[in-house]
């Protein structure tokens, strides 16, 4: 049976740059689409914000600050190992810097 994935990221505050009203906002609401309305598994759908609460994946927990270091040292733990099989889909929407990126679920 196929399986849907999920990464939202918003930052809101950044160390050298202007404060952003809406980043985290968007990006919980999208986690919340993504498990309510697209069906996604809770535990399949990772949020990245400011101040959202650690994650436990892959055997590890993951601090879920969105920084560069934590950012990468998910992606490279959890994707280490194939995990999408053939009719799986993964979504994606990052928020940063009043640019919205969101990826087509495949």
């Amino acid at each position: 049976m196929a399986k849907n994935w999920a990464i939202c990221v918003g930052i809101n505050d950044y160390d050298n740059m202007p404060t952003l009203q809406y980043a985290q906002r968007d990006a919980e609401l999208m986690r919340d689409y993504f498990i309510d309305e697209a069906g996604f598994e809770k535990e399949n759908v990772y949020l990245f914000t400011d101040n959202s609460p650690q994650i436990n994946d892959a055997g590890k927990p993951f601090n879920s600050q969105p920084t560069y270091g934590t950012l990468q040292r998910f992606l490279r733990v959890r994707y280490n190992k194939e995990f999408l099989s053939a009719g799986d889909n993964f979504g994606s929407f990052i928020a940063v810097m009043e640019c919205v990126l969101m990826t087509e679920i495949i």
